[in-house]
């Protein structure tokens, strides 16, 4: 009984020494945050007139800006996202990526090379809002790992890809390492500009089928009008959202110049085609209009009747047009729905 007493004893002993020792390791380490970000403070305090005068231009010279040590590293850090938040310009940038480059490539390097992924994560935003270009290759040898990483990375990094480079980004989108949703891609087609995704073009055929999805909407919100043939050539995919897409797309560029080959899809099995079809009518000449308009405006879908309508009244002469369906058509669905747009503003 004595001896498991005094087995219990050492065993309360080491545990609460173990306790303490954890204690006083984290107000240890606690001191040392405090007392790093003190003097990470006072760096700044200290130097940001001088800061000041480098990013600006003013006549400070960049070797007198030289780091010491791994705190006027973070210090700097620190300044430039200041600097970066607040003030956009080209001058800021370059003169921040020269110091970034000169001095502080491997304080990155290291952050991109953390276990963790939050540090990962912060240091890609860095490199992005400050314009590293110099970062470029570092972020590229990440995506040539086979190492898997969150989706969260995967988009910053191919976001750097395209900003610091017009072409490389073309073969991630083919090949992206996790699979992208339509959202992820929008947000990522929205960093391009016209001549970068006229790259994505020339490779539509082989581009996932989402991407290309996202591509063709882009392509209306955009108005990108030399698109035109691309999107009469998914009009004859097999794929039933891509031409939905291409219709969305065409109707949103408010073209009429193959009013034949949209006409077929007013007679469609897909609604939604119906639908477009009637948006890409309020762009025709009022003849050529007017025929597939009144078929659409008796159609079964109450949507599709709709647009058709407000079509309709958008052409010349489109209140009479409404007039004529109210007064002469014997489907009282068609004329329910000219009632209701012709007494629209």
């Amino acid at each position: 009984m004595d001896k498991l007493l005094v087995s219990l004893l050492l065993v309360i002993m080491v545990l609460l020494v173990l306790l303490f020792s954890m204690f006083f390791l984290l107000v240890f380490y606690r001191m040392q945050e405090v007392k790093s970000k003190k003097k990470i403070k006072e760096y700044i305090e200290d130097r940001k007139g001088d800061w000041y005068e480098y990013l600006l231009g003013e006549g400070m010279r960049i070797e007198d800006l030289k780091p010491n040590g791994s705190l006027e590293l973070k210090a700097i850090d620190e300044l430039f996202f200041r600097f970066s938040y607040h003030f956009t310009s080209d001058e800021i940038n370059e003169r921040i990526n020269a110091f970034a480059a000169l001095y502080m490539s491997d304080y990155y390097n290291k952050d991109l090379s953390s276990r963790s992924s939050g540090v990962r994560i912060n240091t890609l935003n860095k490199i992005s809002l400050y314009n590293l270009t110099f970062m470029l290759e570092p972020v590229s040898k990440i995506l040539r790992k086979k190492k898997v990483y969150p989706k969260a990375e995967y988009l910053l990094l191919y976001e750097i890809i395209i900003k610091f480079s017009r072409t490389d980004f073309v073969a991630h989108f083919i090949h992206p390492k996790v699979t992208l949703g339509e959202f992820d891609y929008k947000k990522l087609l929205l960093e391009l500009d016209e001549t970068q995704i006229s790259l994505l073009a020339e490779d539509f055929t082989v581009l996932p089928d989402m991407l290309k999805l996202t591509l063709i909407e882009i392509v209306g919100v955009r108005h990108y009008l030399d698109w035109l043939p691309l999107l009469h050539e998914c009009l004859d995919s097999p794929a039933q959202e891509l031409r939905i897409r291409a219709l969305k797309s065409i109707a949103e560029l408010e073209v009429a110049d193959a009013l034949k080959l949209y006409e077929g899809f007013s007679y469609s099995d897909v609604w939604e085609e119906r639908l477009m079809t009637a948006k890409i009518f309020r762009s025709a000449p009022t003849e050529e209009a007017l025929p597939v308009l009144k078929h659409l405006i008796k159609d079964s879908t109450y949507p599709v009747r709709a647009q058709a309508a407000k079509s309709m009244k958008s052409l010349k002469n489109g209140q009479q047009a409404l007039y004529s369906v109210i007064t002469t058509s014997s489907d009282e669905f068609a004329v329910d729905v000219a009632e209701e747009m012709f007494g629209k503003e």
